[in-house]
């Protein structure tokens, strides 16, 4: 078992781990277990193989930005 350091408040999940995780379940193991393997809470892991049975991808859900005020030819 690798050592991993404990994540901030605020760490995003990488890429690569999303996919060890949802490779993981597939391989029936428990999401206790997962979490321990990639360095992650549980909840974590849970959520991310929750939106991958969902909506079948584990990419991050988009931030929310106030609407553009101007047009793309206001801008030029």
């Amino acid at each position: 078992m690798s050592r991993r350091k404990q994540p901030s408040a605020f760490d995003q999940v990488s890429e690569f781990d999303r996919g060890s995780i949802v490779a993981y379940r597939d391989c029936g193991i428990s999401f206790r277990q997962i979490g321990r393997r990639v360095g992650r809470n549980q909840r974590t892991v849970m959520r991310i193989c929750d939106r991958w049975m969902q909506e079948g991808t584990t990419d991050r859900l988009g931030r929310s930005h106030p609407p553009q005020c101007t047009t793309s030819r206001e801008d030029k």
